[in-house]
């Protein structure tokens, strides 16, 4: 598998935004692609299914405030650290703030 191929995935039981009662989500080339009882019909072989029970189905967050303290502070945190805390929290994308030692950013 490349790293630009999206397998088609279909959620089962799925409450998008945590609303009314659980639904199928077919996911195609990372985009939703079909919602309801029939979303399921006509799977590639190779799709991934998954059965959520009825969990909360929600865009990915974003923080715009992130201390990921590297370079400087690394006893505290690091981008590799500080990054895998966020994707496992569902976050798909995290701000770091330029408060390292040399700081990693600046206004221009």
């Amino acid at each position: 598998m490349n790293a630009h191929h999206h397998p088609t995935l279909l959620l089962r039981r799925v409450r998008p935004y945590g609303e009314g009662d659980p639904v199928d989500v077919l996911v195609r080339d990372g985009l939703v692609a079909a919602i309801g009882p029939d979303a399921g019909a006509d799977l590639p072989g190779d799709a991934e299914v998954h059965d959520l029970g009825g969990a909360v189905l929600l865009p990915g967050f974003v923080d715009l405030h992130t201390h990921l303290r590297e370079p400087g502070r690394e006893d505290t945190e690091t981008v590799a650290t500080g990054s895998a805390a966020a994707a496992r929290g569902g976050y798909t994308a995290v701000f770091a703030m330029a408060n390292t030692q040399p700081p990693q950013d600046n206004q221009t």
